[in-house]
């Protein structure tokens, strides 16, 4: 699987390197001959298909007589080797480290502006809701349960985060005030947090009601002050830096902001909810639901 992002990374560098390539007068299967490649190797990294190594980048750059151009072209490429990072990869090297290296980085930022459609955003989590999330991604993906408890520990200390002067603004879409994805008694104190962390000087919570026309919502994702975006699927987590793509999800989310809520009638969507997951456990309806 290959992110778009990714994949028009590798086509812009492609395309690059064909440039340099015709720049230098040199025919396809002529540089092929000179590294020691066989020819269908130019075609691969000028489509965009392959991503050439930094060895593969400096011969590049040797036969077309362009060593100039080496740091800009290797700093593109990982660039895009950093845009996809594979949750299998991750995840043998230990969540609980990645959310360290996600903590770092919260600390270095300013701004945070997150848009969610099914989970809590992680700062905002409590200790039992995260816990349950993270060992059912770990159940479903078979990975080891080992390091749930250490992840949610660093988990929440990017949580104490909401009380500096870093600025959050989080947008949820309504549903994930009552999406089931933790059991009841855990869903109704994540949601009594929510209250808690909308007091927080510098939180902006707001909630995309249900009700209201929207651009259709197709993914989660977190911008990072004006620099970068990460999105987060079943299987990677994509990072993207470029400014114009950046300017893309930029502009989506500040849409949402001013179709969200907030204040008051953020607060009393969150009740309604919360009231209603408290009724449905009077009522019976979580063991109805088990057995059916």
């Amino acid at each position: 699987m290959t992110s778009s992002s990714a994949k028009q990374a590798r086509e812009a560098l492609g395309n690059r390197l064909r440039e340099i390539r015709l720049d230098a007068r040199i025919s396809a299967r002529e540089l092929a001959s000179r590294a020691g490649w066989h020819f269908t190797k130019i075609s691969k990294f000028e489509n965009g298909h392959r991503t050439p190594t930094v060895s593969d980048l400096e011969l590049w750059c040797v036969y077309c007589d362009a060593g100039d151009l080496l740091p800009d072209l290797v700093a593109a490429t990982r660039e895009i080797e950093k845009m996809y990072v594979q949750l299998r990869r991750l995840h043998r090297a230990g969540t609980a480290r990645y959310q360290r290296q996600v903590l770092d980085e919260e600390r270095q930022a300013q701004r945070h502006r997150v848009f969610s459609i099914s989970l809590v955003p992680g700062p905002a989590q409590t200790a039992d809701y995260a816990t349950a999330v993270l060992t059912d991604i770990a159940a479903v993906s078979g990975y080891p349960t080992d390091d749930v408890a250490e992840t949610v520990t660093v988990r929440m200390q990017r949580g104490a985060l909401l009380r500096s002067a870093r600025v959050f603004h989080m947008i949820l879409c309504e549903n994930v005030l009552r999406i089931g994805v933790v059991p009841p008694e855990v869903a109704a104190n994540q949601l009594q947090h929510l209250l808690t962390i909308m007091d927080y000087p510098h939180v902006r919570l707001g909630i995309l009601p249900a009700h209201v026309r929207q651009y259709m919502p197709v993914c989660e994702f977190w911008i990072t002050d004006n620099t970068e975006v990460e999105i987060e699927t079943y299987s990677a987590i994509l990072r993207i830096e470029q400014p114009s793509e950046v300017a893309v999800y930029t502009k989506v989310f500040d849409h949402y902001a001013r179709q969200a809520v907030y204040g008051r009638r953020a607060r009393q969507l969150i009740e309604r909810a919360l009231g209603e997951l408290r009724q449905h456990r009077s009522t019976g309806y979580e063991s109805t639901a088990q057995d059916s």
